[in-house]
């Protein structure tokens, strides 16, 4: 479908097209995913309101659909305060979803086109450190089903995601804007997720090379400049992609790297206009 998908927290816009949609309040029953709802503002042409929408519902506006895929508002949940909503053109849509007045399935989910313009760095942050007897492809099969079961999404939220040992995986297609837990818009950011978790442990020098090699590549194959990698944290509250990633970010070593082999690479950049 044509549409967009955006995480809001109370007093938050989403604009898509000639729609506009201002997040009012999130109303929590006290259980996780239990009769939660929002409240939000709707503008489109001819008509405004206010209205309310329950977790995993939907409402259609004149031509758009409003889905409410979900409703983070228990007092542990990851993303607490956040409502991840879709806004879709109707004409857009199966008649099946078009028709329904429920948010659907993950696989219902819509694949947000994008133009790449950013490179932006994660960690997957799992509770422990990942391991070298870790089976890496196990680690990015729990990822997905985590990411369909309790998040609702309908692939793995990064572009790429890198093992200990520098091993590239691909994830979710880069033509796909990938997913967040936090504020900020994905779109137009290549992600590149580290398995494990940087906050408790170092990335091993495959990982920084590997690293820097995808990011050259990105920043060569989609007219990306320097100035436009960062990290998950330069963008949202979050800790994402942990300090001892961080630091690489903070020191310039990354954004010094890709200089340096874009330098003596022989593959013409591709040229992007902000």
């Amino acid at each position: 479908g044509d549409g967009v998908r955006r995480n809001a927290a109370p007093g938050d816009t989403i604009r898509f097209s000639d729609i506009e949609l201002v997040a009012v309040e999130i109303r929590g029953a006290g259980g996780e995913g239990v009769g939660d709802s929002i409240v939000v503002a709707v503008s489109v042409p001819g008509e405004a309101g206010v209205h309310t929408l329950a977790e995993g519902s939907a409402q259609t506006f004149g031509d758009y659909r409003i889905a409410a895929v979900a409703i983070r508002a228990a007092e542990n949940e990851l993303g607490r305060g956040l409502a991840e909503l879709e806004i879709a053109v109707t004409s857009s849509l199966p008649e099946t979803l078009r028709l329904s007045a429920a948010a659907g399935r993950p696989a219902d989910r819509l694949r947000v086109p994008h133009e790449i313009t950013h490179i932006t760095l994660h960690h997957s942050g799992s509770a422990e450190p990942l391991r070298p007897e870790d089976d890496p492809v196990e680690k990015l099969r729990n990822l997905q089903l985590w990411g369909e079961t309790d998040r609702g999404w309908w692939d793995v939220p990064y572009h790429f995601l890198i093992g200990l040992d520098g091993t590239i995986f691909e994830g979710r297609a880069y033509r796909y804007a990938g997913e967040t837990n936090t504020r900020y818009d994905p779109r137009g950011h290549l992600l590149i997720s580290v398995l494990g978790n940087y906050n408790l442990q170092e990335p091993t020098p495959e990982q920084i090379e590997a690293i820097a090699n995808l990011m050259t590549w990105s920043a060569a194959e989609f007219g990306v400049s320097t100035d436009n990698i960062r990290g998950h944290s330069d963008l949202a509250a979050t800790s994402c992609p942990g300090d001892h990633l961080r630091k690489y970010l903070e020191d310039g070593t990354f954004k010094r790297l890709v200089r340096e082999k874009l330098a003596h690479s022989n593959r013409p950049r591709q040229q992007h206009n902000e």
